[in-house]
Formats: C-alpha cells, sequence, structure tokens
C-alpha cells in the first residue's frame, strides 16, 4: 500500500469510528425523549444541530471565498471545505426534527402564546410555520444547488485538466457569495434568533457569518495539521501555508470581536428594556462566568497566541490553537442558544452532549465519505506548481 492510500485508508477508519460513536449517541438520546421529556430533548437538539450546522455553512463559505479570490492558502483544505459543504443534503434530513419540534421551541409557533402577546401578533405575517418551512426549504436549495456545481467542476477539472473551469467556479462563487450571505443572515434569525421572538438586532447575522467561519478555518487547519505527517498533505504543508491559514484565523477572531462588541455596546448605550433583555439574562444565574470566559478565551487568548510567528510557523503548536478555538466555539452556541430557552441558570444537559456526539458522529462519517471519494488534493491546477507550496520543512510538522 502506497502513501497516499494509507491517508485515505486513515480517513476510512474515521467514518467508521464516526459513525458508531454516531449511532450509539442516538439511540442513548432517543431514550432520553422519553426520560427528559420532549421540551428538553428538542432543545438539545436544536442546540446540538445549529454546532454542525453552522460548521457546515462556514466550510461552503469558505469555498465560495476560495474559488472567488483564488487564494493559494485554500488548495491545501479545499477538498475538507468541500466535503463539509457536501454535507448540506445530511443537514437538511437532519432538519427535519426541528420542524417536528416548532412548537416546543418557538414561542410564535403556538397559537397561545401569539395570542396573549401584542407584539407577537404584529410579526406573525412573517413567523408563522408555512412561511418558516418554506423559507428553510429554499435556503437549502441554493445552498446545496450552489455546493453541487462547485464540487461537480472542481472534480472534472482533476479528469479533464480545463482550465476554464476555475473560471467557471469563480464566476459562479462571487454571486454565490452575495446568496450565501443574504440566505444565512436570513436563516440564522428564522432558527435562533426568533427564539426571543420580542429581541431583534440588525447586525445578528454578520455575527453568526464571522462565527461560522472562525469554526471553518479551525476545524479545516485542525484535519490538515492532523494528516500533514502523511502524503501528499505532508508534501504541501509549510512554515508559509501554516502563517497563512494562521494570519486568516486571527483575522477571524478579530471580526468574532468586533461584531459581538458591537453588537454588545449599541444595544448597551440604547438601554431599551427590549434590548438589553438579550444580555441581562445571559449575565445572571452563572451564566456571567460563561460570558466572561468566552471574552477571555474565544478573543484574547486566541488573538495573542496568533499574534506569535511562532505558534503560525510550528504546525503542533498552531494545531493546539485551532482545537481549543474549536471547543470555544461550541461553548459560544450555547451561551448564544440555551438561555433563549429560559434557562436562568447556568447547566448543561446530558442530551446536550449526547446529541452533540450523536450528530457530530454523522456528520464526520459524512465528512470523511466525501473526502475518500475525491483526489486529496485538486489535481492540474497551475497554483500548485509554485515552488513555495512544494517546500518542506520539518520544523512544521515537528
Amino acid at each position: 500500500m502506497n502513501p497516499v492510500e494509507e491517508t485515505y485508508q486513515r480517513f476510512a477508519r474515521l467514518r467508521q469510528t464516526a459513525l458508531t460513536v454516531g449511532i450509539v449517541a442516538l439511540l442513548i438520546s432517543a431514550a432520553g425523549f422519553g426520560m427528559a421529556g420532549k421540551t428538553q430533548f428538542f432543545q438539545s437538539y436544536l442546540y446540538a444541530y445549529m454546532v454542525w450546522m453552522c460548521l457546515t455553512l462556514g466550510l461552503f463559505g469558505l469555498t465560495l471565498l476560495h474559488h472567488t479570490v483564488r487564494g493559494s492558502w485554500g488548495l491545501p483544505i479545499l477538498r475538507f471545505l468541500e466535503a463539509g459543504a457536501a454535507a448540506l443534503p445530511l443537514m437538511l434530513v437532519l432538519f427535519l426534527p426541528v420542524l417536528a419540534g416548532m412548537q416546543e421551541l418557538y414561542p410564535w409557533a403556538r397559537p397561545d402564546v401569539v395570542q396573549a402577546n401584542e407584539h407577537l401578533q404584529h410579526k406573525t405575517g412573517y413567523l408563522n410555520l408555512p412561511f418558516f418551512v418554506v423559507r428553510a426549504a429554499i435556503y437549502f436549495a441554493i445552498w446545496i444547488g450552489l455546493a453541487r456545481v462547485l464540487r461537480k467542476w472542481s472534480l472534472q477539472q482533476d479528469i479533464t485538466e480545463d482550465p476554464s473551469l476555475a473560471q467557471k467556479r469563480m464566476n459562479l462563487s462571487a454571486p454565490g457569495l452575495v446568496l450565501f450571505v443574504l440566505t444565512v443572515t436570513f436563516a440564522m434569525i428564522d432558527w435562533v434568533m426568533s427564539l426571543e421572538p420580542l429581541w431583534q438586532s440588525s447586525i445578528y447575522g454578520a455575527w453568526f457569518i464571522v462565527g461560522q467561519g472562525l469554526s471553518a478555518f479551525a476545524f479545516s487547519t485542525t484535519v490538515l495539521l492532523i494528516a500533514a505527517r502523511h502524503k501528499p498533505f505532508a508534501d504541501v504543508v509549510n512554515p508559509k501555508l501554516t502563517r497563512d491559514l494562521g494570519n486568516l484565523t486571527f483575522a477571524f477572531v478579530i471580526l468574532w470581536a468586533y461584531t459581538s462588541f458591537s453588537q454588545f455596546l449599541i444595544m448597551w448605550s440604547a438601554n431599551l428594556p427590549e434590548e438589553i433583555v438579550y444580555y441581562v439574562k445571559r449575565n445572571q444565574g452563572g451564566w456571567q462566568y460563561l460570558s466572561a470566559a468566552l471574552t477571555v478565551l474565544q478573543f484574547f487568548l486566541p488573538f495573542l497566541l496568533l499574534l506569535s510567528s511562532r505558534v503560525k510557523r510550528y504546525a503542533g503548536l498552531l494545531l493546539k490553537v485551532m482545537v481549543f478555538i474549536l471547543v470555544m466555539r461550541v461553548v459560544d452556541l450555547f451561551w448564544i442558544i440555551q438561555p433563549a430557552f429560559g434557562h436562568e441558570t447556568l447547566h448543561v444537559h446530558w442530551l446536550d452532549i449526547t446529541l452533540l456526539a450523536g450528530i457530530g458522529g454523522l456528520w464526520l462519517a459524512w465528512f470523511a465519505q466525501q473526502v475518500c471519494s475525491a483526489p486529496l488534493l485538486p489535481r492540474h491546477d497551475s497554483r500548485l506548481q509554485e515552488a513555495w507550496l512544494y517546500e518542506r520543512s520539518a520544523s512544521t510538522v515537528a
């Protein structure tokens, strides 16, 4: 078996392990439906679903960004980006339980709640079940359609060596990126912000998109650095590449902090009861400690670490930072979603963990399968001939 085939085998083993873990975790979670009650089940399910959906959308967004700007930094991680975006059909199927639990999740989906609240009655033109389902169908149709066409053209270039396919991908990705921003903004408003339908934020979509990009850079870089000891990735990972990926992640860390603080500052300064309630409930009952931890651990610590050229030069150090960022992204989404259900005190239900593992297991198995179904690196791309991409530094994977 040659070294490249061994790398495929490693992803195949990941698929088997992830699938096993996912199925076992989902079976345990299914038992929890009766034990913990359907309300807790659907709340935990939405949280777990959004963690993996945000990662999927982040990888899809980076795919569009890479094809638009055609940066060399994206070539070594392109197959990971495409494999993550290819999980959108899976996420469509996994969205069905969210639809089944609408009345347990969204106050505006309960007629008695709407009838008792005049403000909700004014929003029924937008927040109603049929229109919610139609919008979700439109989002998934656009995302899946774009992702499939881009992957098809990418794999076609591997076979045909046709350079015009790169231009076609760029021509589609540029307007596709605009569509992505619009649809993801509305999707996050529908699926997350409407959990608290009396509260609103005009920066909410941008806040989520930046967070998704941060998750995607951290995840794709993590997978690349883990695989960097093995061919063909061992031939392309070098200090310049790790520096580029570290710098891009650093930029998204700053953007996340900027959007987060901007939203907080504007609302807190206005001091309007209907707006500041979002932060009031997240700064009491133990949630304030999580707020402080996110400020320090998702911004200040990665910011200071990624300032260091040494961290970005050595793959082992950068890998640890990326894994840490991924963990904090999971915590951040917990902080965003769980208080919206009225949990006045900070607590983690065991269904939060089992459903996170269950959906994650299925997602990783799908991801590994998609990686195994294509060349690990793009073929016949002129940028792969750049000398720096083929440099090999022993210190990179030390």
